[in-house]
């Protein structure tokens, strides 16, 4: 009985025209070993080795790939504030413990929201072990709004607001990878590296004090942070591979300070308000590459 053998991850589809060929070679090999039948007979009796399992193609994975990919995006984003009141400032003294008290503890932004891209890679592999990089860029919608409000100690029962915002829009990230086939077409991976978006953050201050005081700052600005993740990836026929992996990004902090807080019609710019942001996402998606 021939020995099985298991098919190589990437193995392009036989035509048609190779099965007959196949067949043609089948019968001129079937006819040589009858004519020489009587010839074989008149030779002793020989001992032959089993047949080798004939093994997975070497370096199935190596070479550059591509592909798409699509999933959903979530974090967490702690905005904060911090209000130093100068000597003509808005603020009565007695105010300004509460309300910084309120600034420095406003509630979680959790943005969430879809991306959508491409990617790009080389891999290397060494037996079992797939070694290699993977750069993608990505719409990167995700996006949330909070707000905290507090009471006034000694303008009883005036409140004041604090409203905070973030969002992103696109991703770049370059990463190296390395992993282990479980299988010949099933690769386990870990990934990790550089991931760069533009943080968007919108703030303000408001209260209900008599014509309302106002304050606002913004910014967007290119952040870079770091990304680790995991993966897999599944080899299928004529070079596709479908994969699914989790990846989660840090894009550290930024802060802005302002003082434009107008009081009906008068500002008060000893009055300095610096607010904060900071962002961590999760990314789960699913793709599909080719392998070249």
């Amino acid at each position: 009985m021939p020995a099985s053998h298991q098919v190589a991850p990437f193995t392009r589809r036989t035509n048609s025209g190779d099965i007959s060929m196949k067949r043609v070679l089948g019968g001129m090999v079937m006819a040589a070993a009858l004519s020489g039948s009587g010839f074989a007979a008149d030779l002793g009796a020989h001992t032959y080795a089993k047949t080798p399992v004939i093994a997975a193609t070497v370096n199935a994975w190596s070479g550059w790939y591509a592909g798409l990919n699509a999933g959903g995006v979530w974090g967490q984003a702690d905005p904060g504030a911090s209000v130093l009141n100068g000597p003509d400032g808005y603020f009565f003294a007695g105010n300004v413990p509460a309300v910084n008290a309120v600034a420095q503890n406003q509630s979680r932004l959790k943005p969430s929201g879809a991306t959508i891209g491409g990617q790009v890679g080389y891999n290397w592999q060494f037996s079992n072990v797939v070694a290699g990089f993977e750069t993608d860029v990505q719409y990167f919608r995700q996006s949330a709004r909070t707000s905290s409000t507090g009471i006034y100690p000694f303008n009883a029962p005036d409140t004041f607001t604090f409203s905070s915002s973030v969002s992103t829009d696109w991703l770049w990230t370059f990463r190296p990878r390395i992993g282990v086939l479980l299988l010949p077409s099933f690769l386990l991976y870990a990934t990790g590296g550089v991931a760069v978006s533009e943080m968007k953050a919108n703030f303000a201050f408001d209260d209900t004090f008599e014509t309302h005081a106002h304050e606002s700052g913004a910014f967007s600005k290119t952040k870079a942070g770091w990304v680790v993740g995991a993966g897999g990836e599944y080899a299928l026929h004529n070079g596709w591979s479908v994969k699914a992996e989790y990846l989660h990004l840090d894009f550290g902090s930024e802060s802005i300070t302002s003082n434009n807080l107008v009081f009906g019609g008068t500002s008060f710019p000893s009055t300095v308000f610096t607010h904060s942001v900071n962002l961590r996402s999760d990314i789960v998606r699913a793709g599909v590459n080719y392998h070249f």
